[in-house]
């Protein structure tokens, strides 16, 4: 049997279309091919959450197989699928799918690896992506850069999560989708263990679906697969279709430190702030950091809630780790970095000042003049060496993870409660991966996860 890793990105575009749709149209050709198998579940990627040309979410995928006859023809049924999805569909200068395939367990070439690592959090020129990816074969546009990169990720150890995907019916795409909302919604959210995530708002939105027209029903998230299948009681309209994919989103994978604050770089970097925070137009919160790498504009945005609320809170001399991705632009002069997480180590003390009473009579005294002591305005003692009292005063905001609210959280951005899970997913027959009826593949209902 051979071990081949096969990758697609860019399969979507502005008209329509997704990437992960692709996929699945692809796993249900593959499954039905003899002699292939799959070696893990279908991967899904996300990379670089601020590359400026992204469609939607930057989410490549990546399929590891087994193969007992020539990759050959999985190399020329994936293009020339990708080449049928694409037709009749508006593209953006540049942008066109890329396809990738590799020889083997893409994860132990160091060039690749690099790669994946560099396209969590920087932009990749497409010379650089193709350099990298010399040991593998690839085609098309843009779309490589994320191909390349995605047949990397996951490597073993790596922390993980799951989503269990919905498709559409294809004579629904671009009409209203059919979900519970409010307490219904609220109702099956309760029933689900916390090992699911990101799904539904506190105010019963199902914030697992999309708003576009593209052919995802929903994506529902989580550590456990089992339980992700509950959430298809939130469906009023029936699926085309499931795929189970494992994923690098909510792992906090792009959360390393920054080396620099070139535009469009994402990471983390730690500092003390050095100025309180300031309100700016839109209801956004701005604290000017000190940093290594030099002065730095954390901006929270308004919509991101209990983050926005924690940043107002901060005060000069705190020590704080934020996580998110450098803006284009610098309007109060200093690079901007949005803010996704942010970590507070330490919050530094805050005192009141408060005149001294005095020794003779108990009475308050009132400043002599600047550097003069103070004076008792009833009894007349003076007491040129006296200073302030200094009254320490509590803080609102505590040392701790603070990140946006459900449905607010960038798709590799995990919640503060998180632990990383790093065991083995056990191998996976087609029926565990992908569904073409209206029930969630089998793996996705048993009662325990990949052990």
């Amino acid at each position: 049997m051979n071990v081949v890793t096969i990758a697609f990105d860019d399969v979507d575009s502005p008209d329509g279309g997704c990437t992960t749709h692709f996929a699945a149209l692809f796993l249900a050709e593959a499954s039905r091919i003899p002699g292939v198998k799959p070696l893990d579940y279908p991967l899904l990627v996300r990379l670089n959450p601020a590359v400026p040309w992204k469609t939607r979410g930057n989410a490549a995928v990546a399929l590891r197989l087994l193969v007992e006859r020539d990759p050959s023809d999985v190399w020329e049924l994936a293009l020339s699928m990708a080449e049928e999805y694409s037709l009749g569909r508006r593209w953006w200068a540049g942008k066109w799918f890329g396809v990738a395939m590799y020889p083997g367990e893409a994860w132990r070439d160091s060039r690749l690896r690099w790669l994946y690592l560099k396209a969590l959090v920087d932009v990749v020129p497409r010379d650089v992506a193709e350099s990298a990816g010399k040991g593998a074969r690839f085609t098309g546009g843009r779309g490589v850069i994320g191909a390349l990169a995605a047949l990397a990720a996951l490597a073993p150890g790596e922390d993980y999560t799951f989503e269990l995907t919905a498709y559409r019916q294809p004579w629904l795409w671009g009409d209203p989708r059919c979900l519970l909302e409010g307490r219904d919604a609220l109702a099956v959210e309760a029933g689900i263990p916390p090992c699911a995530f990101n799904n539904v708002s506190p105010e019963g939105r199902v914030v697992a679906a999309p708003r576009g027209p593209d052919p995802v029903l929903a994506g529902f998230r989580g550590d456990c697969p089992w339980a992700l299948s509950l959430y298809s009681r939130l469906l009023c309209e029936p699926p085309a279709g499931w795929v189970l994919y494992r994923s690098n989103q909510h792992t906090d994978a792009h959360g390393i430190p920054l080396t620099s604050l070139r535009p469009y770089a994402t990471g983390r970097v730690r500092g003390v702030v050095a100025a309180s925070p300031e309100r700016i137009p839109g209801g956004h919160t701005a604290v000017e950091l000190e940093t290594p790498l030099g002065r730095v504009d954390a901006v929270f945005y308004r919509e991101t809630g209990p983050l926005s609320r924690a940043a107002m809170l901060l005060r000069p001399g705190d020590v704080v780790e934020v996580q998110g991705s450098v803006r284009p632009y610098a309007p109060r002069g200093i690079p901007t970095l949005a803010v996704d997480k942010m970590i507070v180590h330490t919050v530094a003390p805050t005192v009141r000042l408060a005149a001294p009473r005095c020794p003779r009579c108990g009475a308050r005294m009132k400043s002599a003049g600047r550097g003069k002591g103070y004076k008792c305005p009833r009894c007349g003692f003076k007491d040129p060496t006296a200073g302030p009292l200094r009254i320490p005063l509590g803080r609102e905001l505590s040392p701790g993870v603070y990140t946006p609210p459900t449905g607010w959280l960038r798709h590799l951005t995990a919640p503060a409660w998180r632990r990383p899970r790093r065991d083995p997913p056990r191998r996976p027959s087609w029926g565990d991966v992908i569904s073409t009826s209206r029930d969630p593949p089998v793996s996705s209902g048993a009662h325990q996860a990949t052990p």
